[in-house]
């Protein structure tokens, strides 16, 4: 059973696995990111999380792309590591039923 289920406009079953791949796709590149204390990348992926996941009805997704972005412009790399480690979860335990 997943951990997280959302339910999303079944107008959106079109466009919403490829959304959560590219999103799925992009964490290998912020953990390193993260590991190269590159807190500025971060902030800018974190704003562009913040800014896409609710139009997709991912309001958690959105939350912690707005942590990770205040999280960066803070100076706070652990805080970062860890928003990244929710979103890693997330992403796997994520489990979208169209409506």
């Amino acid at each position: 059973m997943a951990k997280y289920r959302v339910s999303v406009d079944k107008d959106l079953q079109d466009i919403v696995p490829g959304y959560l791949e590219t999103r799925s796709s992009e964490l290998p590149k912020l953990f390193a990111f993260c590991s190269a204390g590159d807190l500025d990348s971060l902030g800018k992926a974190g704003h562009t999380l913040a800014g896409s996941g609710g139009g997709y009805g991912f309001d958690r997704l959105s939350e912690l792309g707005k942590q990770v972005e205040l999280l960066s412009r803070a100076g706070d790399a652990a805080g970062v590591a860890g928003r990244l480690a929710e979103l890693k979860d997330y992403l796997e335990n994520l489990e979208v039923v169209y409506e």
